[in-house]
C-alpha cells in the first residue's frame, strides 16, 4: 500500500515563510509516499494569496511544489462527509446560543481525505483542531480564551466527533523540522562553533514556531532535549 501525508494549509505556509520549504522535496524521498493537499488547502495556500502583494512570492512558492510534483492535490474529497463533521464541530459549542465556527473546510477536507485514504498522519500546525481531537475537553477554555466570552459545550456532540476522528493521527511542521535535522538535512547550516549544532536546532525550531506553528516554549525544549541527547 502506498503511504500518504495530508497537509493542512498551516504547515506548508509556516514551512515557506520560515525558509525552509526545501526540505520537503528532500522528506518525500525519505519517505517513499505521497504527500497529499486538497483543493481547499490549495486555495488557502495559492490562488487566495496570489491576490495579496505581500504574499504573492509565497505563493508561487507552493506552486513550484505542486508543479515539481512534490505536493499533489487530491481531487476525490468526500464532500458529504466533510460537511457533516464541520457541521457537527461547529455546533459542538455556543457563544450566547449561536454555534461557533472553530473549523475551517481545508483542515476538514484534510481530516475526512486522511480517513478515507487511510493515510499515516495529518500534518497540521493549528491547535484547534488538534485539541479537538487529542483532548477535547480544553477546547471549552481555549476558545472561551480566544472568544472572552463564555463558551457552552455539548458533550454529546463533542464526543460524536471525537469518535469519528480517533484513528487520525496529527503531526506538525515544527516535527518535520526535527526530522530533518535528524537526516542531516540542515547540516550545511550548523555554525562553526562548539555548540553550533545546538544553536542551528533552536534557530530552526523558533522560526517555524514564529512562522506559524502553534508550539509551546516548553515543547520545544523538549524537542530540542530529544534530538541533541
Amino acid at each position: 500500500m502506498t503511504k500518504i501525508l495530508f497537509f493542512d494549509a498551516g504547515p506548508i505556509i509556516s514551512l515557506v515563510m520560515a525558509r525552509v520549504s526545501w526540505i520537503l522535496p528532500e522528506l518525500k524521498k525519505k519517505y517513499g509516499g505521497k504527500f497529499y493537499i486538497t483543493p481547499a488547502v490549495k486555495k488557502e495556500v495559492i490562488e487566495r494569496p496570489l491576490q495579496v502583494k505581500r504574499f504573492e512570492f509565497e505563493a508561487l512558492q507552493v506552486l513550484k511544489l505542486i508543479r515539481d510534483g512534490v505536493l499533489e492535490v487530491y481531487q476525490d474529497v468526500p464532500q458529504q462527509k466533510v460537511s457533516s463533521l464541520i457541521a457537527l464541530a461547529n455546533n459542538s459549542f455556543k457563544v450566547k446560543d449561536k454555534g461557533v465556527d472553530i473549523i475551517q473546510s481545508g483542515e476538514m477536507e484534510s481530516v475526512a481525505c486522511a480517513l478515507q485514504t487511510d493515510a499515516e498522519a495529518v500534518v497540521m500546525d493549528e491547535r484547534t483542531l488538534r485539541l479537538f481531537i487529542e483532548n477535547n475537553k480544553e477546547m471549552q477554555k481555549l476558545l472561551e480564551m480566544r472568544f472572552k466570552k463564555k463558551v457552552v459545550s455539548d458533550v454529546s456532540k463533542m464526543t460524536q466527533f471525537s469518535k469519528a476522528l480517533k484513528d487520525v493521527t496529527i503531526i506538525r511542521s515544527i516535527e518535520l523540522v526535527g526530522i530533518s535535522y535528524r537526516l542531516g538535512l540542515l547540516d550545511p547550516y550548523i555554525p562553526d562553533q562548539k555548540d553550533g549544532r545546538e544553536v542551528l536546532l533552536d534557530a530552526v525550531l523558533w522560526a517555524a514556531k514564529y512562522n506559524g506553528c502553534a508550539v509551546h516554549d516548553h515543547e520545544i525544549e523538549e524537542i530540542k532535549k530529544s534530538l541533541l541527547s
